[in-house]
């Protein structure tokens, strides 16, 4: 198995994974990524109108190979 880097953060911060995940392979590494993604929503949300975050990750070459994000929006509709 191989290790890949899930780095995370929204408009302000980034967090740098420098522990990283043994996966087997991209779909497991998607999978994993989609779920931090909804951890780091769940922790992170200050405000809901105009908050972005994302997951970016990287295989052990340093090399980034996927980027899931998260854009959320307010609309009054009348």
């Amino acid at each position: 198995m191989a290790r890949f880097y899930f780095d995370s953060g929204d408009r302000d911060l980034f967090f740098e994974d420098e522990i990283g995940v043994e996966c087997a392979g991209l779909d497991e590494v998607r999978r994993a990524g989609f779920e931090g993604l909804v951890d780091l929503t769940r922790e992170s949300l200050k405000s809901v109108d105009g908050e972005q975050l994302f997951v970016e990750v990287r295989n052990e070459n340093g090399d980034r190979i996927l980027r899931l994000s998260l854009s959320l929006q307010v609309k009054l509709m009348k």
